[in-house]
């Protein structure tokens, strides 16, 4: 079996993301191929994926099990120090709006994915630490700060990464979906750069993913961001492929329409 790990970081790539794996179920069905996708025990088999974001671009996604899990062994352990009554108050999961004909109640990404992704691929990025003084992470050069504070801490490598590693036969390589500027195409930057220090020989390609606007409605920031993270990446992936929605002038199929 020759495996591909798949690395989603930042909103733009995630959105594509959703609608990648909806394909990948649609055509696969019940028959998943072992080289995009997982499985363990007798679980159902779950993308081989490891998805970034910022904590408010998650939505519904659906964590429940790995949410439930977790509340009851912190409850189960508060039992243990505590015999006076408890209560227990949780906020409600975001309500999950999968009905396409209703564009306006799509607010995240996690509205369009159909594939159960497993629990333990959704990693939240905040830049509240390492970020700005806003707490934020809006630059490239913002998104490796906050990735070389997270790493300070611990090899971001290990664990859900290295678990995934671990168990391919043979690695084939790494396809990445990664915001095209911003703090997430900073961050992916910085991730691959480490992918690369510890695999020099498997192959990397990035998709970099951003919305089609005239330059002169990018900010300066923005057109350097884009402009840092083409030169960073092309030292780094094997291939980059530039992924950006037709402008209102391209000629498209009388049938298709953007908003």
């Amino acid at each position: 079996m020759r495996e591909v790990i798949t690395l989603q970081f930042g909103e733009n790539a995630n959105y594509v993301g959703a609608h990648y794996w909806n394909l990948q179920e649609t055509y696969a069905d019940e028959h998943r191929t072992g080289e995009l996708f997982t499985q363990r025990s007798n679980k159902p088999s779950v993308p081989r994926a490891l998805v970034f974001d910022a904590v408010g671009n998650f939505g519904a996604q659906a964590l429940e099990e790995d949410l439930q899990s977790t509340g009851n062994d912190e409850i189960d352990e508060d039992q243990a120090l505590w015999a006076g009554a408890k209560e227990v108050h949780r906020q409600p999961l975001y309500p999950k709006h999968t009905d396409s004909t209703q564009p306006t109640r799509m607010r995240f990404w996690s509205d369009f994915a159909q594939t159960k992704l497993s629990p333990h691929a959704m990693h939240v990025v905040s830049g509240v630490e390492f970020g700005n003084s806003l707490g934020e992470m809006n630059t490239f050069q913002e998104g490796l700060q906050v990735f070389a504070g997270t790493d300070s801490r611990g090899d971001v490598l290990e664990g859900n990464f290295r678990a995934f590693a671990e168990e391919c036969d043979h690695l084939q390589g790494f396809q990445v979906l990664a915001d095209a500027f911003g703090g997430f195409a900073g961050y992916g930057s910085a991730f691959m750069a480490k992918i690369r220090d510890e695999y020099p020989k498997t192959p990397i390609m990035l998709y970099s993913v951003g919305r089609t606007q005239p330059a002169r409605q990018l900010r300066n920031v923005q057109l350097m961001d884009a402009a840092i993270s083409v030169a960073t990446n092309s030292e780094i992936v094997s291939m980059s492929v530039p992924l950006f929605t037709p402008t209102p002038i391209t000629k498209l199929n009388a049938h298709i329409h953007i908003t």
